[in-house]
């Protein structure tokens, strides 16, 4: 007999679905097992088992002290998490049930999913042979099809020793750089905790550069000369052509005034260009879109793609990096759109669809874990929807119909205008088929093509009719807003000015379609900005645009923080040591050994450094004039103690009203 066990419980019920055999359900309130025929199936729902606390090793290590980092521990351990305690339980029962002779390894097909499933084996201690199902698609045939296509889990050693290294190096950066820093804050007066990590800290300092090169930023006068032309009777608006911007109004003068109706000499060159339908979504790139069309943070657009797929299995694996699709999903694909036409009824956009086509998107080589979030060939009720889950829905729906129209086909023109080395240049565009365009129109990203005919020009010279001079002003780049922050974090290798860092973060994602040296995954990306703003360290604007912003703690947070936190080259490095660890070259320990090193020497400096952060607030002790007052809880009530009380003083003061009651008050 067989022991599926399922990463989430939408997943169980899949494979329930696809198995032969009577169902039994033995399960009450989300904890249990199903039977179908001879086989088990349960399930986790998400990790069902977390890394000790410090305290779970020394109770003595339950109190924040900078002098006990970081934490030299021998062996990394796991503990049930409270809330899913219960369903561990079962799991271990079913792994070690006598009639069951093989584990069935259902999770999700990247590092993630694969150490998700195996902590629990191991907290298990399970000694059954272990078979690796991937599976992405949750319909029947789909999950079917996998089942056989099942593999040793032993194959996937490697992976799952990367993802444990990677899961132990960030507990032990996160756990001791945030003790140590909010040891270090607390010691100066704050309150706050000081949360740092991998991912968190470079997200952060992204956001904090780009703040204040915007405030930083001064304006200056710059000025451009524009022309409308004419030849052949067809009227031509360009731009002179400058290496830099000019600044002297003087010199744009002049040249206006020595082409005044002149003649100029013209080059057009023209460009026949394929325009193809844009690949099915990944998370990021529905999260982009959501916000921009909806203002859906990223979070929110994640938990609406989780309801389509775990409550309606109207999606395929929500959380994807990838953009391409199986060569397999095109001959299940009048299926698919079939459903969806049962699903919102007859739309344009589906009946024009033509099967004949296949995008570029049905490409094997270009898959990655897992494939795009397309509809499934799944029924529901549309209208039971939320709103916001429609919305999502249709993207989704739209994106995947886009993979069956032709490719919008134009004419690309460069002009060149030239008088006496004066040169004005312009561009446009004529389309000659609409193709997907024309169902779906233009995305208000496309910017801003000019559509203009120049087929009827003839004549190599065209006379000025008209020219003005506009005064601009330099801009900064813009302050984030929640769609160009999730833009960004897919490829931060573009900010990174050390040229080795920047290589490996490229290298990271080069079997990832649409990532270039990013930091973070899709799924986690969202839960990192999450976490920021609840932290105090970024507000986000509650309006469609959601603007983001730093605040003054999480820009002193920056200024504090050592190169290695807030940029993204430890992200990098770990990619390298991981693929030494693929590859045998290193082992797990000795990787977390080299991260355990460096977080010792930042712990060093941040003793010796006097952290640069300001205590909004913050008392002076009226005693030694030095250190800063600290609320100390004691039992249900509080007091005031300074913070040099390591060096001697011994100012305290009771509380009232949440304030501390001073000397003469």
């Amino acid at each position: 007999m067989r022991l599926f066990i399922a990463e989430k419980p939408d997943l169980a019920k899949a494979i329930a679905a696809a198995l032969n055999g009577e169902f039994k359900n033995y399960s009450n309130k989300g904890v249990g097992y199903y039977t179908k025929g001879d086989d088990y199936i349960t399930w986790s729902f998400g990790h069902l088992l977390e890394l000790y606390k410090p305290e779970d090793y020394k109770a003595e290590w339950k109190k924040w002290d900078i002098n006990d980092l970081p934490f030299n521990i021998a062996k990394y351990e796991y503990k049930p998490l409270e809330k899913s305690e219960k369903q561990l339980k079962e799991i271990g029962k079913l792994i070690h049930k006598k009639d069951i002779s093989e584990i069935m390894h259902c999770g999700d097909s990247d590092d993630e999913g694969q150490i998700l499933i195996d902590e629990i084996l191991a907290y298990a201690k399970n000694n059954k042979p272990v078979k690796r199902v991937l599976i992405n698609d949750i319909t029947p045939e789909a999950v079917r099809d996998e089942i056989k296509k099942a593999r040793p889990n032993s194959e996937f050693k490697t992976m799952s020793d990367r993802g444990f290294a990677r899961s132990i190096a960030d507990w032990i950066v996160g756990i001791n750089l945030t003790r140590a820093y909010t040891c270090a804050y607390r010691a100066k007066g704050g309150n706050e905790t000081l949360r740092v990590g991998r991912v968190m800290t470079p997200i952060l300092s992204l956001i904090v550069d780009r703040d204040l090169q915007n405030e930083n930023f001064v304006s200056s006068d710059y000025y451009v000369l524009s022309g409308e032309f004419e030849a052949d009777s067809v009227i031509i608006g360009a731009n002179l052509k400058t290496e830099k911007n000019i600044v002297d109004k003087v010199e744009i003068e002049r040249i206006k005034a020595a082409i005044e109706s002149k003649q100029f000499n013209i080059k057009l060159t023209k460009i026949p260009k394929k325009e193809n339908p844009p690949l099915p979504y990944n998370l990021l790139i529905l999260q982009t879109d959501a916000a921009r069309l909806y203002g859906y943070s990223p979070k929110d657009t994640l938990a609406y793609t989780q309801t389509l797929r775990e409550k309606y299995k109207a999606i395929s694996y929500n959380r994807s990096d990838c953009q391409y699709l199986p060569e397999k999903i095109y001959s299940q694909s009048k299926g698919i759109l079939d459903a969806v036409k049962s699903n919102i009824g007859e739309q344009d956009f589906l009946s024009k669809a033509n099967l004949s086509i296949k995008s570029k998107a049905f490409n094997d080589k270009n898959l990655s874990a897992h494939y795009g979030i397309i509809p499934l060939n799944s029924k529901f009720e549309f209208g039971k929807l939320s709103e916001m889950e429609k919305n999502i829905y249709m993207l989704i729906v739209k994106r995947f119909a886009m993979q069956f129209y032709e490719a919008r086909e134009y004419i690309a023109y460069n002009i060149e205008l030239e008088h006496e080395g004066i040169k004005f240049i312009a561009s446009a565009a004529k389309t000659t088929k609409s193709g997907f365009r024309g169902i779906f129109g233009k995305s208000s990203e496309d910017g801003d093509e000019i559509e203009l005919d120049l087929e009827n020009i003839k004549s190599n010279i065209a006379t000025l009719k008209s020219s003005e001079i506009k005064t601009l002003k330099t801009k900064p780049l813009p302050q984030y807003t929640m769609t160009t922050l999730l833009k960004d974090l897919n490829q931060v290798a573009k900010y990174v000015k050390n040229e080795n860092i920047k290589k490996l973060l490229i290298e990271k994602d080069k079997d990832k379609k649409g990532e270039s040296g990013g930091i973070g995954t899709p799924a986690t990306r969202s839960e990192m900005i999450d976490k920021l703003i609840s932290q105090g360290f970024i507000t986000c604007s509650k309006d469609k645009k959601q603007s983001i912003r730093s605040t003054q703690l999480g820009r002193d947070l920056i200024k504090s923080v050592s190169p290695m936190l807030s940029n993204p080259d430890m992200t990098a490095l770990w990619f390298e040591y991981q693929k030494s660890i693929e590859k045998g070259e290193m082992t797990k320990d000795g990787f977390l050994k080299d991260v355990l090193d460096s977080v010792k020497a930042e712990i060093e400096n941040i003793k010796k450094a006097n952290l640069n952060i300001k205590i909004a607030g913050a008392i002076m002790c009226p005693k030694c004039n030095k250190g800063h007052l600290r609320r100390i809880k004691s039992g249900k009530s509080a007091f005031y103690g300074c913070s040099e009380y390591k060096n001697g003083c011994t100012f305290t003061a009771i509380e009232k009203n949440g304030k501390p009651i001073l000397p003469n008050q």
